[in-house]
């Protein structure tokens, strides 16, 4: 589902990819997007998208400005910014000067054509992700919380990696996310159970077998 608000965002291109409602450090130092964020310390977004190796893909999420950590002399900033509506790239504008001015685009906000998940997934992926948790030697493990899908709670809260973040960030069906993650996590689980009884190992008797 495409909302009718579409409207030009500022890009900023990154190696990351943002989820709606994860919350993620930034440093800026090119003058082209401490211009792109100063303009929207008081209020706005712009749009974050991956980029690497294959360019810059046509699905990001815009981000606010939560809250401004430090303002160097020299305009570099460290922000913390959050996700928040989940954009389509229509039609990418290049700025005359690369150097000081940023990307921009058309774009149109997307939604989620099925946003509800069967309760017994989404259990199956909570009891997943605490069991992750634990091997991972985090105490009380609990649901992330928030407003947001489920699916983006989780993969905001864990490492997955740019590449299954990008597609979590794409898909339309709440369903399809948790199926990806619990198949992930799944895979997961017993590599980290391996490390945690090897490293237990170790500290037993100063031998990894």
């Amino acid at each position: 589902m495409t909302s009718a608000d579409d409207a030009l965002l500022g890009l900023f291109p990154l190696g990351i990819v943002l989820l709606p409602g994860e919350v993620v450090p930034l440093h800026i130092f090119e003058e082209r997007y401490k211009r792109l964020v100063g303009e929207r310390l008081d209020g706005g977004e712009f749009g974050i998208v991956l980029a690497d190796d294959e360019g810059a893909r046509e699905c990001g999420c815009t981000a606010r400005v939560a809250e401004l950590l430090e303002e160097l002399d020299d305009g570099r900033m460290n922000i913390l910014v959050e996700g928040a509506r989940r954009f389509r790239v229509v039609d990418l504008r290049t700025p005359e000067d690369a150097e000081t001015e940023y990307l921009s685009g058309l774009v149109e906000y997307y939604e989620d054509d099925e946003p509800e998940a069967p309760e017994q997934l989404r259990a199956a992926v909570l009891q997943s992700f605490r069991k992750m948790l634990l091997l991972m030697d985090v105490e009380s493990p609990r649901e992330p919380v928030g407003e947001h899908p489920l699916s983006f709670r989780v993969a905001s809260a864990v490492d997955f990696g740019a590449p299954l973040k990008q597609e979590l960030l794409e898909s339309v069906s709440e369903a399809h996310r948790l199926e990806t993650l619990l198949a992930v996590m799944e895979t997961l689980v017993p590599r980290l159970q391996l490390r945690k009884e090897r490293e237990d190992a170790i500290r037993g008797n100063g031998k990894g077998y």
